[in-house]
């Protein structure tokens, strides 16, 4: 027997009533559907990769040893983010153009400091997920631009006549109007018209040049922290390099587990015999510093193997080119051996040259302590360091001091002695100041890119009168 409409109407009664005790929690106040609307993330829970993380693998450029393959894959990578047949991160569709000739070294693997320093900047660059694309020259660079121009946000290149210098000088070259709002045509048969204000010159030295001068130099060390005197580089934009990704790679060698040695550091002989060299000879006469006794007789009083690795190239003819005695030789090595061979020794001396190599650095990160001598100072206030000229400024005048760096002046073989036999008993961990950290240079590049450089470059050209050749 059907039931009667009051009787139906009670049955819905019931039926709904028991749906909503199935969805309601009865004992509190939040519903079913509420607590899983508030337990379940509205947003996605993917983290993008960590730019620094990105720059210290490396292995992406590990078989990219020339200008061709690499560009081959940032060019792949380029059109599809640009035509939307591949993945487009942030950034991917903007493109620093490499074009200065120690980044094409860097690639075939050169260990020259500059090349250290392009090869930490294209790390930093490939972390924050620009491309990038090299150039064999300034035709290359010119037919980068022509084809990928819409895409350029800066050409890092140097202010050599085989790089920049023919270009900034010349209408045909780059384009450099008066004002602020007036729009950058493309290149056309005559003209690339590559705006001024994005071509960035690297120096590795403590000064500036160029038709725009400093705000548009990058340089490897903050000049600008250097004392008064000391830092005609101040006013140049600091970009830096980071050694994290090779030393941190290095297996870190016990302080105990160490032979007694120390590492002779001198890339050429002829440092050897310069006037400002370690140990100045008394008479002026340089081609007798290279038979020093030092070395002999510190490795017979106090058992110390010195190693060193000198090319010969560029000796006077007179000098008679030998190893300096009481120095054992060691073969050339590539960078991941040189860095196990300095890791495993208790000191790196310096012996005035070469200057800011970015090697004592390394040597700190590996755990390895460097004396580092002072080659000038002022003889009314010998003891005034902003007035010090070393072979490591950089650990000099950022205040780097012991049981990490020890500063010795030219000519004090005691003190040197003392400095030697002091660092091989003291031992230090890995050390990486601040500023050569990824994470810092990563920032700073990010400003570098990140900044429309148009206003600085015509307050440039104010300032310096600047036109170019027709």
């Amino acid at each position: 027997m059907l039931p009667q409409p009051r009787s139906l109407r009670f049955v819905v009664f019931i039926v709904a009533l028991l749906s909503i005790t199935l969805l309601l929690d009865l004992g509190g106040s939040k519903s079913y559907i509420s607590d899983r609307v508030q337990s379940s993330p509205l947003v996605s829970t993917y983290i993008p990769p960590d730019p620094v993380s990105i720059a210290l693998d490396g292995k992406w450029k590990e078989d990219l040893k020339t200008v061709e393959d690499f560009n081959h894959v940032f060019e792949r990578k380029l059109e599809d983010c640009q035509s939307g047949e591949g993945p487009c991160n942030k950034n991917q569709d903007k493109v620093v153009l490499v074009a200065w000739d120690h980044c094409r070294k860097a690639l075939k693997g050169d260990v020259q400091g500059e090349n250290v320093w392009c090869d930490a900047m294209i790390d930093a660059i490939h972390g924050l997920g620009y491309s990038m694309l090299a150039a064999n020259g300034p035709n290359h660079v010119y037919d980068l631009w022509r084809r990928h121009h819409a895409s350029i946000q800066i050409i890092i290149w140097e202010y050599e006549p085989w790089g920049s210098k023919p270009c900034l000088g010349n209408s045909t070259c780059v384009y450099a109007p008066p004002g602020l709002d007036l729009p950058v045509p493309p290149p056309n048969s005559t003209h690339l018209n590559i705006p001024i204000w994005k071509v960035f010159n690297a120096l590795w030295w403590n000064y500036s040049y160029g038709p725009l001068g400093a705000p548009f130099i990058i340089s490897p060390e903050p000049f600008a922290r250097w004392p008064k005197g000391n830092d005609a580089g101040k006013d140049n934009f600091y970009v830096g390099y980071s050694l994290e990704r090779t030393c941190l790679k290095t297996p870190f060698t016990p302080f105990a587990e160490r032979p007694s040695q120390v590492y002779v550091f001198s890339k050429l002989l002829k440092f050897f015999l310069e006037k400002l060299y370690l140990f100045p000879d008394p008479q002026g006469v340089v081609k007798n510093q290279i038979d020093d006794p030092f070395f002999a007789d510190l490795a017979r009083t106090d058992n110390i193997t010195w190693f060193g690795q000198f090319k010969y190239d560029e000796m006077p003819k007179d000098s008679n080119p030998h190893q300096p005695p009481g120095i054992t030789p060691v073969e050339r090595m590539e960078r991941p051996a040189f860095q196990r061979f300095v890791g495993q020794s208790k000191a790196l001396l310096g012996i005035g040259r070469p200057f800011l190599s970015p090697t004592p650095y390394e040597a700190l990160c590996l755990g390895v302590p460097f004396i580092n001598p002072i080659r000038t100072w002022d003889e009314k206030d010998p003891d005034n360091r902003d007035k010090w000229g070393a072979q490591q400024d950089g650990l000099l005048y950022l205040g780097v001091d012991e049981p990490y760096v020890y500063h010795v002046k030219i000519g004090d073989r005691d003190g040197l002695a003392r400095a030697v036999r002091k660092a091989m008993e003291t031992p230090i961990d890995r050390f990486i100041p601040p500023h050569l950290k990824m994470s810092a240079l990563i920032d700073r590049m990010r400003v570098l890119l990140a900044t429309d450089w148009r206003p600085t470059a015509i307050a440039q050209m104010e300032a310096n009168n600047f036109a170019l050749k027709e």
